[in-house]
C-alpha cells in the first residue's frame, strides 16, 4: 500500500513517531513509495531514494503521463544504474506534481529502463524541498506554509 506525504503540525520541527510505523512495525523491509498527482492522474509507486543523485522517470511512465519525446527537452548524460552499468538519459522533463498539500516542479531525467517504480525522487528533490524521509516509518515530511 502506498503512503501519502505526511503533514507537519509544528513549525520548524519534523519528527517521526512510533504510531506512524506500518502494521509490521520495526521488522518490515519495504521501500518507501508514495503516491503523487500529475494533472488529473494519480501516480502510485513513486520511490523516494536518498541514495540516488537524480530524479528518474522511466520512459514507460512518460507515456502514461501522456508526454511524447517531442514535448521534452533534449539532454543526455551518462548515469550509473543500480546494477553498476552505465546508461544514457534520453531527455529531461519538468513535471508539476502534487505531493501532500502543495505542488512542486520536479526535473526528471528520462531513461529507457525496466523499473519497479513509476518515478524516482532522489536527493535533488529531497534537498531542494528540505524533505525528510523515513524508510522505517514509510513517510516523507516537509515543512509547508509554516
Amino acid at each position: 500500500m502506498d503512503n501519502i506525504v505526511g503533514e507537519v503540525h509544528e513549525s520548524h520541527k519534523i519528527t517521526f513517531h512510533e504510531d506512524e510505523l506500518p502494521p509490521e512495525g520495526l521488522s518490515h523491509n519495504k521501500m518507501l513509495h508514495i503516491t503523487v498527482q500529475f494533472e488529473d492522474k494519480f501516480i502510485a509507486r513513486v520511490l523516494i531514494d536518498g541514495g540516488s543523485s537524480l530524479n528518474i522517470c522511466p520512459l514507460t511512465t512518460l507515456k502514461i503521463l501522456g508526454k511524447g519525446l517531442h514535448e521534452i527537452q533534449m539532454g543526455s548524460m551518462n548515469v550509473k544504474a543500480f546494477d553498476g552499468s552505465q546508461r544514457a538519459t534520453i531527455r529531461e522533463i519538468i513535471v508539476d506534481l502534487q505531493m501532500g498539500p502543495t505542488w512542486f516542479d520536479v526535473e526528471f531525467h528520462v531513461l529507457d529502463i525496466p523499473a519497479t517504480y513509476n518515478l524516482l525522487l532522489g536527493r535533488l528533490w529531497i534537498h531542494a524541498v528540505g524533505a525528510l524521509d523515513s524508510t522505517l516509518h514509510k513517510v516523507v515530511k516537509f515543512e509547508w506554509n509554516h
